[in-house]
């Protein structure tokens, strides 16, 4: 199937495509903490451009944003704002729930916690509808609204056609506007944001050393690795069949990897060659492991985006570098074809945007929610943000300077 996004009539357009996206992304990174406390004016990415370059960049960002709304028109439609006393909240997306007759809005809990109550979904068709808390997902940081009188208003999603998003594939956020409301790249592929389901081998690896494999610097203290007989100045060459060059393959391969999960190591020492049998531990059983001090760790995800108040502990996101506000939550996010492909839950920082992925909403679907009454949010939320700090969207910064704005969401209705 050809990806809505491919026009075969100008090959042309594709490098400047390609520019327009580098343009994007750079000037996230360049905002810095300029964007998160939005107190500073950034430089104009497009200044060292030509008026002709700038207008076929401009030209080839139109052509962009208009033929990718065809792969977000149909979950628009599903797309709802969440506002309170004129406010926006965040997004919803519409849902059918295997315990309810009648469509209902799954939206991020944290962000309506504080609320809950007289809380207006507008629909992507500018119908206003009345809503209540019908039931929590604590786990995931998800809400289930009602709106009785009025849900055949509502258009759900066609979960059963969801993709699973593959490692490097375009996502979208679908704003009910039917806009584009941001995009990126899958950079790493689903997994459990808990510790207790972080497998850890218990090594930390030497960085200074150019060796094929990877060396070891320090072993832990009754690790895993310690028990497997691993050595300082040990090299990992491989672990079961996967032959491994570098620290950030080892890294990848145990993020895929359970706590209690048997793997084979292959390793050198000295000028021998050897195999272990390692028995990985859980990254909660170790509380020697040396953790980033807390508020530098604030400090770090701030920088360059306002991160979510809720944004660890998911059982199940995939992770995007997808330049999100905290308040587009909620909305869900589709491949190139259009296709479902999850629910954006979280900003984690400046290069980490977390989605809970489709199949993962469908099981949660199957079950009943947890009554609001008895629900609650036993999270570290990571944050001393205010619930409704504002800043522009990074995208949208983009856009505004190619003089693609969209009206502002968090306007009074």
């Amino acid at each position: 199937m050809n990806h809505p996004i491919t026009m075969k009539k100008d090959q042309s357009q594709v490098p400047t495509f390609v520019v327009l996206l580098i343009a994007s992304f750079a000037w996230t990174c360049l905002s810095l903490q300029a964007i998160a406390q939005h107190q500073h004016l950034m430089p104009d990415p497009l200044a060292g451009l030509t008026r002709q370059e700038k207008k076929e960049l401009q030209q080839q960002a139109s052509s962009f944003y208009s033929v990718s709304k065809k792969s977000v028109e149909q979950a628009a439609q599903s797309t709802v704002t969440l506002y309170h006393k004129g406010s926006m909240i965040c997004y919803g997306t519409v849902v059918m729930s295997a315990v309810d007759t009648e469509p209902v809005i799954l939206t991020k809990w944290s962000e309506v916690e504080d609320i809950r109550h007289h809380i207006v979904a507008v629909t992507s068709k500018g119908k206003a509808l009345a809503t209540r808390l019908a039931g929590i997902y604590p786990d995931h940081d998800l809400a289930i609204f009602k709106s009785e009188n009025h849900a055949k208003r509502l258009s759900p999603v066609k979960l059963w056609k969801a993709k699973p998003m593959g490692l490097g594939s375009f996502i979208l956020l679908a704003g009910p506007d039917g806009d584009v409301g941001s995009l990126g790249v899958v950079s790493v592929a689903a997994r459990s944001l808990r510790d207790g389901d972080k497998a850890y081998l218990g090594v930390m690896m030497d960085f200074d050393k150019e060796e094929k494999g990877v060396p070891l610097k320090q072993i832990m203290p009754g690790s895993a690795a310690a028990k497997a007989g691993l050595r300082q100045g040990d090299i990992i060459l491989a672990v079961g069949q996967e032959n491994l060059s570098g620290a950030m393959e080892m890294r990848t391969l145990l993020q895929r990897l359970q706590p209690g999960s048997n793997i084979d190591v292959t390793y050198q020492r000295g000028k021998q060659r050897k195999k272990t049998k390692v028995k990985l531990g859980s990254l909660s059983e170790n509380s020697s492991i040396r953790r980033i001090p807390q508020e530098r760790m604030n400090t770090m995800e701030r920088m360059g985006a306002i991160p979510s108040r809720i944004r660890t502990d998911f059982p199940s996101v995939v992770q995007s570098d997808m330049p999100i506000h905290p308040t587009d939550t909620g909305a869900p996010v589709t491949n190139l074809d259009g296709e479902i492909a999850g629910i954006v839950i979280a900003r984690g920082s400046r290069i980490k945007t977390y989605i809970i992925p489709a199949d993962t909403i469908k099981k949660l679907l199957s079950e009943p929610p947890v009554a609001p009454l008895s629900a609650h949010l036993d999270r570290n939320t990571n944050s001393q943000l205010r619930p409704r700090e504002r800043a522009e969207n990074p995208l949208d910064q983009v856009k505004r300077l190619l003089g693609l704005s969209r009206p502002a969401r968090n306007k009074e209705r």
